[in-house]
């Protein structure tokens, strides 16, 4: 009787076939969750660099565009690709843009 009931708890064909896509939606849903996190983490880092350069009127990549009243729109349109955990030949393009106003032009 002990080994009857140890043999219905191994594991079977079924099981596998229920699990394997489960794995695979799992996999999926975490790329797309860290690519999402690699965007907002870059989109962050970018906004702060932009607006401590606004600040302190120090150089980076930007782009100045003048306001009527004085200052400026300072902004950061970048573009990069990087990598994927599932798709490893393929990488996937991402655009970051970063605005900040700076209100003395003089800088």
């Amino acid at each position: 009787m002990r080994k009857l009931l140890l043999a219905q708890h191994r594991g079977s064909v079924e099981s596998l076939l229920t699990i394997l896509p489960q794995v695979f939606v799992f996999l999926v849903m975490f790329q797309l969750i860290f690519m999402q996190f690699n965007v907002m983490r870059s989109t962050n880092l970018n906004q702060g660099e932009l607006a401590t350069t606004a600040i302190t009127g120090s150089g980076a990549s930007y782009q100045r565009y003048p306001l009527i009243g004085g200052g400026s729109v300072l902004v950061v349109d970048e573009k990069s690709d990087t990598k994927k955990f599932i798709d490893f030949g393929n990488l996937a393009s991402k655009k970051i843009l970063a605005i900040a106003v700076d209100e003395d032009a003089s800088n």
